[in-house]
């Protein structure tokens, strides 16, 4: 599906939801989250090319080790934040917020064999 066509059906999602809330407020969420669901697949096949491209040329570059890591903060951030919108328009941002900030945590976790690598590579630069 091209932008036109997404732009379609979230503009469909939109006023299904308007007329739900007035007249099935119950029935509102589960339409939203079917619609976010949509569009994260829709973005993920466009972005599989990409990123599998960009797994070849990290290789290239000698860097395996770091294109796991790359996806899976990657994975994690979209997770959260999609997870995050969702709780904002259910009304509760202080569910968000927090949930924003476990994946902060999470890539930051993540990421500490890196920082441990560069903590290394700059001692034995110093030591020289």
């Amino acid at each position: 599906m091209g932008a036109l066509q997404m732009t379609g059906v979230a503009l469909l999602a939109s006023m299904l939801l308007l007329l739900l809330r007035e007249l099935r407020p119950a029935a509102a969420p589960p339409l939203r989250l079917a619609a976010s669901i949509f569009f994260v697949s829709g973005a993920l096949s466009l972005l599989s090319p990409a990123l599998l491209r960009l797994g070849e040329l990290l290789s290239l570059a000698g860097g395996d080790a770091y294109t796991e890591l790359l996806l899976t903060a990657t994975g994690i951030a979209l997770a959260c934040e999609l997870g995050a919108g969702f709780c904002r328009d259910l009304g509760e941002s202080g569910i968000a917020e927090g949930l924003l900030f476990f994946g902060r945590a999470e890539i930051l976790l993540l990421a500490l064999p890196l920082v441990d690598q560069l903590v290394d590579l700059a001692r034995e630069m110093l030591s020289w």
